[in-house]
């Protein structure tokens, strides 16, 4: 990533509704040049609606967009330098790989030999000069959407959109396709908003994910703040810590903390004040179930509610004091023969619990 300077793309206070509905909601945020950014949230959280706002398809009700220093939200889209690719890659059927490509560049009124130039570096990097004369219905959806990305980049953008434009590709095209568009946005440097409501997709690409509910931004930061660093219940469940605990803080016996949920005392990392409410997570992915001893500090007799066998890791869920625990762990030794319904015991280290805001 490039060199940050203050504030590249700004966006204050935004808001959009729809028949009464916001659908984006008082959205701030602050995006530097060269940054790959997700906006990560479900279905129907406002992502796309934002990506639609700075891109100018949408006007907002309230807030503005500034771009390098300059509001945009008040200018057409033409002139907004950004560039969008969507999720349906809205190629033009009729036209070639390179004039789909070049199609911008006309209506611009961009010299034939400039255009010539750039329409064969955009397809250069997208890896696609050989299939200039093909047209949209020769391609594959893969080679689909690489034509829409060179048809955005060929435009020299000041900002590129991306919304959610693996969607409609299988698991594994998914994979390179995104390998494909991180190392464009290293080659070009072009500030990018990237929609996705798929948690690895994020992970996997952005230099900040923006975690969006409801319309609402929920948290801003590197995929390690949000995994490790939840702010909210949502942003927690949402990126796999769905077992969440809430309680009174209590001194352990032996001068521990405790946390006080339902009928059971839990162990947790020993800070918090003795007597205030508090709320930990535990990740799925450091549950475990056993028999015997249980193998950590929190270890609860539990009933064996389902598993799915995964080929080498298998998904469990069990019951503890009326919540529903669920979690994954490695298809070895002893989980093979367990079945649903089997009395077991749930453990997990106090060290691995995550602390969410109240």
């Amino acid at each position: 990533m490039s060199k940050r300077t203050s504030g590249f793309l700004r966006i204050e206070g935004l808001g959009k509704s729809f028949g009464g509905i916001p659908a984006v909601e008082d959205l701030t945020l602050t995006i530097e040049k060269g940054e790959f950014i997700s906006i990560l949230g479900p279905s129907g959280c406002g992502k796309s609606t934002t990506l639609r706002l700075i891109a100018g398809f949408t006007s907002p009700d309230t807030g503005h967009i500034l771009l390098d220093g300059q509001r945009i939200d008040d200018q057409p889209t033409h002139k907004r330098g950004a560039a969008m690719v969507f999720q349906n890659y809205a190629l033009f059927p009729h036209m070639t790989v390179y004039d789909n490509v070049a199609f911008g560049l006309r209506m611009r009124k961009t010299p034939k030999a400039e255009s010539v130039r750039r329409v064969g570096e955009a397809l250069e990097l997208v890896r696609l000069p050989s299939y200039a004369k093909r047209f949209p219905r020769e391609l594959s959806g893969g080679q689909q959407q690489r034509v829409a990305l060179a048809r955005a980049i060929v435009l020299a953008p000041q900002l590129l959109l991306l919304d959610e434009p693996l969607s409609n590709l299988d698991a594994k095209l998914r994979k390179e396709l995104r390998s494909e568009i991180l190392e464009i946005h290293r080659l070009s440097q072009i500030t990018t908003l990237f929609v996705t409501h798929d948690l690895e997709e994020a992970f996997s690409v952005s230099d900040r994910i923006a975690v969006m509910s409801q319309g609402r931004l929920k948290q801003f930061g590197s995929a390690i703040d949000i995994f490790t660093r939840p702010q909210t219940t949502f942003v927690a469940e949402f990126v796999g810590h769905g077992n969440v605990f809430e309680g009174v803080v209590e001194s352990a016996p032996d001068g521990e903390m405790s946390l006080a949920f339902r009928d059971i005392k839990l162990r947790i990392p020993s800070r918090g004040r003795i007597g205030t409410t508090a709320r930990f997570a535990i990740p799925s992915h450091l549950l475990r179930i056993q028999t015997g001893t249980p193998s950590a500090d929190n270890g609860f007799p539990a009933r064996l509610n389902q598993l799915t066998y995964l080929g080498s890791n298998i998904q469990f869920s069990v019951e503890l004091a009326g919540l529903t625990l669920t979690g994954e762990m490695s298809a070895t030794g002893d989980a093979l023969a367990w079945r649903a319904g089997d009395d077991v015991v749930v453990c997990w280290s106090s060290s691995d619990m995550i602390e969410i805001p109240v």
